[in-house]
C-alpha cells in the first residue's frame, strides 16, 4: 500500500451517472424477463421445473436489485442534501 494515497471520494455527479447507468441496464434487463414470463403464462400447460426455479430466481433477484437501487438512490439524496448545506 502506497503512504500518503488515499481512495479519492467520488464525486456525486459520478455517483449519480453511475447509478443511472446501472438503473437502465436494470430496466432493460426487466423488460426482457418480463417478456419471457408473459410468454411462459401464455403456455402456462408446459411450464417446467426447471423454468418454475427459473422463475423464482429472477424473481429473488428483482427484489435483490430492487431493495439496491432503492438504497443507493437513498444515499445519493442525503449526500445532495449534505452539500447543500
Amino acid at each position: 500500500m502506497l503512504k500518503g494515497r488515499e481512495k479519492k471520494t467520488d464525486s456525486l455527479s459520478d455517483e449519480l451517472r453511475r447509478y443511472c447507468d446501472d438503473l437502465s441496464e436494470f430496466n432493460q434487463r426487466c423488460e426482457r424477463l418480463c417478456e419471457a414470463l408473459a410468454e411462459i403464462a401464455t403456455h402456462h400447460e408446459s411450464i417446467s421445473s426447471y423454468a418454475v426455479r427459473g422463475m423464482r430466481h429472477n424473481a429473488s433477484w428483482l427484489k435483490y436489485r430492487i431493495n439496491d437501487f432503492t438504497k443507493r438512490l437513498h444515499t445519493l439524496y442525503e449526500r445532495a442534501l449534505d452539500e447543500r448545506k
